[in-house]
């Protein structure tokens, strides 16, 4: 930014703003930057004095004028207003809260697409706070949407030649025949001929524009622009938006802000499920996998001891409690020494029964028996399981399509 030779001061009853550069500057007036008065930055716009005109002098009067009034989070907020004497210059002044950037350069910068909606529905939420007062800005575009990095908030800025409705007035101010007021990268069809009216559907074009820009870079012009389903699939569903949004004539337009959130609303709800359905029509369930060893190939007994009365079976590798359990649930089996399953102990790799000198063999013997069969009963619960799961997966899958299209039939019937 352009420093200044000699810094201005912007004083008001309240204190004194110090500028020192030149952030801007338009048809009727110029923006500074500088700092407040609790130091924070600032920027100050001013009706410079060699352009104040009786026409600009109202048009800047209704820009204070309303936002003043304004609230809105997504609409520049005025802190301070004077009027600046000096021998050089002079002129009304405004203050507002100074913004590092703006749309025009996070465009430029590229914007990741699942950021671009939320943004553009802080543009639109902005943009129908001043249509619902009754104020038209008339000079949408990505340099006058002001950018906040930190809370990632975008406010509307430059209401200088936007058309207000009586209420709004504080002085009357009326378009000279023939004069044209708007960036005419962003202006609508009827914003470039002479005795046309330009009412909120000029807005609604110039963010059709934006909103195909923030996507692809480009601007549309003419029927042969490029579309965001290319260059974001997911995000297809937009192109019908912007397309009726560009529509030369503007009763052929979405009305407010309000339709145009709604279409965004019900086109991305009907995307969304298209994109369901796809998804579990691509889906692919596996039949289920065995990945259990011990339900594939059962353990080997190694070793044993006995000491005083107690029988150690070692195995070839630590038994898990699935298999334990198996072992216990086994449908046939031969008894050992009156000894069940349950009767056997196991930690780790190590089963451990009650046994006297003379069962020992019986046992050993016995019990390499069961292993076999203990492995083919986890092997059965296992694969029950799994077939279990991919029933109960299918049968979900049959009810969330079944969802989804009858989501899409109610989108596609009603009409608002």
């Amino acid at each position: 930014m352009p420093i200044l030779r000699k810094p201005i001061d912007f004083e008001t009853t309240f204190g004194t703003y110090h500028v020192n550069e030149l952030i801007g500057e338009g048809g009727a007036g110029r923006v500074y930057g500088g700092t407040g008065i609790d130091g924070s930055p600032i920027a100050v716009k001013l009706l410079a004095k060699e352009r104040a005109s009786t026409e600009n002098r109202r048009r800047f009067k209704n820009e204070l004028s309303f936002l003043l009034r304004n609230k809105h989070r997504n609409i520049v907020a005025v802190i301070d207003h004077g009027l600046l004497h000096n021998s050089g210059f002079g002129g009304p002044f405004y203050v507002m809260r100074r913004y590092k950037s703006s749309l025009r350069d996070l465009i430029k910068d590229g914007i990741a697409p699942d950021l671009i909606l939320p943004f553009f529905l802080q543009i639109l939420d902005g943009v129908e706070a001043a249509h619902l007062l009754g104020v038209v800005h008339r000079d949408l575009k990505p340099e006058n949407i002001l950018y906040e990095a930190e809370t990632k908030t975008l406010a509307i800025a430059d209401f200088g030649i936007a058309s207000f409705t009586e209420t709004l007035l504080a002085t009357p101010v009326e378009t000279a025949v023939g004069k044209r007021l708007a960036n005419f990268a962003y202006a609508a069809p009827e914003q470039r001929s002479t005795g046309k009216d330009v009412s909120t559907a000029a807005d609604i074009y110039a963010l059709g524009l934006m909103l195909n820009e923030m996507f692809t870079g480009d601007i549309p012009h003419g029927n042969n622009y490029s579309l965001i389903g290319k260059v974001a699939k997911q995000w297809g569903f937009l192109d019908a938006i912007v397309e009726k949004m560009l529509q030369q004539s503007p009763a052929d337009r979405y009305a407010s802000m309000a339709e145009v959130k709604g279409a965004i609303g019900r086109y991305q709800a009907e995307a969304i499920s298209l994109q369901r359905i796809s998804e579990i029509d691509g889906t692919v369930i596996k039949v289920g996998e065995i990945d259990e060893p011990l339900a594939l190939t059962p353990p080997k007994l190694i070793d044993f001891d006995w000491n005083r009365g107690q029988l150690t079976l070692i195995l070839d590798r630590p038994v898990t409690d699935n298999w334990v359990q198996a072992l216990y649930r086994m449908a046939n089996y031969g008894s050992i020494a009156g000894k069940s399953p349950e009767s056997f102990v196991f930690r780790g790799n190590k089963a451990m029964v009650q046994a006297e000198d003379y069962q020992v063999q019986t046992m050993i013997n016995n019990f390499k028996n069961w292993l076999p069969t203990a492995t083919q009963t986890l092997r059965r619960q296992l694969e029950q399981k799994a077939q279990k799961q991919e029933s109960e997966m299918r049968e979900h899958l049959r009810r969330e399509r079944e969802s989804e299209e009858q989501r899409l039939r109610v989108f596609s019937q009603i009409k608002i």
